[in-house]
């Protein structure tokens, strides 16, 4: 009778305005994604020791004011009153902990509902709530379906960064998409602007503004969770030799040393040691592929993060262009493929995709032969992914067929996984041709390829399908379209199984729009 008393008076009460916010006293957070077919997980923690906590569900924010219960009480809870009836009790453990499991039937019906969760501490002391909860949101979707998410990002923008931050929501991986911009991949323009998606919120929100405007530039985690950012291009297109950290304890960019060669379309890892290697690229991207090419890099740079300072390390065995560089389970890194770039007196001469891999041996500071791949490529460094096993997928990538081709180079749609033990290749030919996607490693092993383009460099045709590679299998399935074509746009796995893709180049233009998946 007291709860349905409460309830009652809770709904009566959502129409008053200016109620405080949540304190979020303690951490409510999804432990899975609302997939159709299975249970929402939710778990309470930091709170309270014993005690009856009220989990509320709604289908939108309120605010609902706990005045309308205690006079006194001047905070409000982000949810409404409309699914008060699904109102769930719990009392938490010795250790502040509470969960709940709500199953959802794998009906279409509800794919993409949106709910607005928040939890309260019942006290019946002078007070009659006591500590109260951060609120979640959460949506709905069908297995393996693409769904578009209710929230944008501020701005439309392709060849970004993403950015894992464990710093906030007590380290439930928000995620921050730095930079990128319109454009395309031979003609890019970056923005020094950050967004912040917020994990439990599923909101937007802007981020820390960066030094200088960046797209196509990379971003390297390292060892202390800060993450270097490196080279691209600015607002106007010139290629950038400047870097900078993002710091997550501060939430900002700092600028550190400047590499000795601006570059754009490079190769970049942490390695073993915590240092940083970038290799390959080209110094001038505009005005044209040919400027590219003549501008084809084959040095390489590591930062050493003691001292935010740069130094040479050995060339490669090529000039290469968008290679791929990847640390290795030996510690070895291994170079790959790329649009390798033969020079006469300082004029191009030749210029294809190549099938050439190189190790590097941090013991000795020099490059090894490796194992040639079985398909040239080029451009695969933005979706290799390292499998459980210590494989290297290689997915997609662009081939050019030669210097005078260069302007047709398309897409490829062979698939390569490395073997570093024994230093062989064994080809996982793709369902689909593309480049430009995003690879992604989900909980369990599987490998998610979702968009990219087809057609040409110079004329590329974004896609909307979705590929996924089993290693247990080493076969490919193909899963469910995106919503909408989308190419060049980053991807991160949230920690409740969600797959987020950010932005990137629509059929027509650059989208501002977000989509998840749930595997």
């Amino acid at each position: 009778m007291l709860l349905r008393t409460t309830l009652t008076t809770l709904a009566a009460a959502a129409a008053l305005a200016g109620a405080a916010a949540g304190q979020n006293d303690y951490n409510l957070d999804k432990l899975t994604s609302g997939r159709l077919g299975s249970s929402l997980n939710l778990r309470v923690t930091g709170a309270p020791q014993n005690q009856i906590v009220l989990l509320a569900v709604s289908s939108n924010a309120g605010p609902t004011p706990l005045a309308a219960i205690d006079p006194l009480d001047t905070r409000s809870m982000a949810v409404g009153t409309d699914l008060l009836a699904s109102l769930a009790v719990a009392v938490t453990s010795p250790t502040g902990e509470a969960n709940w499991s709500i199953p959802f039937a794998n009906n279409p019906a509800y794919h993409d509902v949106e709910f607005h969760w928040q939890s309260v501490m019942l006290s019946l002391g002078t007070s009659f709530f006591g500590q109260l909860g951060n609120d979640v949101v959460t949506q709905t979707g069908s297995p393996d379906t693409p769904v578009l998410a209710h929230s944008l990002l501020g701005t439309a923008r392709g060849f970004a960064t993403a950015i894992v931050d464990a710093n906030n929501n007590a380290g439930q991986n928000d995620v921050l998409v730095v930079g990128g911009g319109t454009g395309t991949l031979t003609a890019a323009t970056g923005l020094a602007t950050s967004e912040l998606w917020n994990f439990r919120r599923m909101s937007v929100s802007p981020g820390p503004t960066m030094s200088t405007a960046r797209a196509l530039h990379l971003a390297v985690r390292l060892n202390d969770n800060r993450v270097l950012v490196v080279g691209g291009v600015n607002a106007t297109g010139a290629t950038l030799a400047s870097c900078e950290i993002y710091d997550p304890t501060t939430n900002s960019f700092t600028p550190t040393g400047s590499m000795g060669t601006a570059r754009v379309l490079h190769a970049a890892c942490r390695l073993a040691d915590g240092r940083v290697m970038v290799a390959g690229g080209t110094s001038t991207l505009q005005p044209d592929v040919v400027a590219a090419i003549s501008a084809t890099l084959n040095t390489v740079e590591i930062w050493n993060p003691a001292t935010g300072t740069w130094s040479a390390g050995p060339n490669l065995g090529g000039n290469r262009l968008a290679p791929a560089l990847t640390l290795l389970s030996t510690n070895q890194v291994l170079v790959s493929g790329g649009v390798q770039v033969g020079f006469l007196f300082g004029v191009p001469i030749s210029a294809s995709s190549t099938t050439a891999t190189q190790r590097w041996n941090p013991a000795t500071n020099t490059w090894g032969a490796g194992a040639a791949m079985a398909a040239g490529r080029a451009g695969h460094h933005y979706n290799q992914v390292t499998l459980a096993d210590g494989r290297v997928l290689m997915t997609g990538g662009v081939n050019v067929p030669s210097l005078l081709n260069a302007t047709a180079a398309a897409p490829i749609q062979g698939a390569e996984a490395y073997n570093p033990t024994t230093n062989t290749w064994a080809t996982y030919t793709m369902p689909n041709v593309r480049t430009l996607h995003s690879a992604t490693r989900l909980a369990d092993g599987r490998v998610v390829c979702a968009g990219g383009a087809q057609g040409t460099l110079l004329a590329p045709v974004s896609i909307a399908n979705v590929d996924v590679f089993n290693p247990a299998t080493n076969s490919w399935s193909s899963a469910p379209a995106l919503t909408s074509p989308r190419a060049s746009q980053v991807a991160e796995l949230l920690p409740d199984g969600t797959l987020v893709l950010f932005g990137g180049q629509g059929a027509a233009t650059t989208t501002n729009t977000i989509e998840t998946i749930r595997f």
